[in-house]
């Protein structure tokens, strides 16, 4: 595996990225939702350094693309009432395809938020779907299959506190 981004790199980043969010939400009514299991430690690292009030949860699909459907099915769906937040934030480790993302999005605007942000520790355009963005975003890659800080293969490397490109 060849190292993309250290812990101090990754802190770096969160630290700039919670400053933009500390401003940019102070006064509004927000909620942030992470995607299990792979965007929990960028939440985690993140939620350390947010000062405006929020409330937080959590979620977890699954999207099946070997059909082509695209279908998304809901494991997990969120624990608290989120209609009518003023902006809903997903947070998730990657955002590739988008499919999965885009769903989700619909989803937390379907229950009437004003606002929804996509938040992912790493923006990866190689295999982009879907016409969709992150708003936020530590990290920007054209291309490669990415472990570590909650990504995973095959449920290994997911809790390496690095980002790793495998080789």
């Amino acid at each position: 595996m060849k190292l993309l981004f250290d812990e101090k790199e990754i802190k770096r980043r969160i630290d700039k990225l919670a400053e933009k969010l500390n401003q940019e939400y102070k006064d509004k009514d927000v909620a942030i939702v992470y995607i299990e299991k792979g965007g929990k430690p960028f939440f985690d690292r993140l939620q350390e350094k947010l000062k405006f009030k929020h409330t937080t949860d959590s979620i977890r699909v699954k999207s099946y693309n070997g059909s082509n459907s695209g279908e998304l099915t809901w494991i997990k769906k969120p624990s608290k009432d989120l209609r009518g937040k003023e902006c809903i934030i997903i947070v998730d480790d990657i955002l590739d395809t988008g499919q999965t993302m885009r769903r989700v999005k619909e989803y937390f605007k379907s229950l009437g938020a004003k606002d929804c942000k996509v938040c992912v520790a790493v923006n990866k355009h190689e295999r982009r779907m879907e016409d969709i963005e992150p708003d936020y975003y530590l990290f920007d890659l054209d291309s490669g299959f990415v472990v570590g800080f909650g990504m995973d293969y095959n449920e290994k490397y997911r809790d390496l506190p690095s980002i790793y490109e495998m080789e």
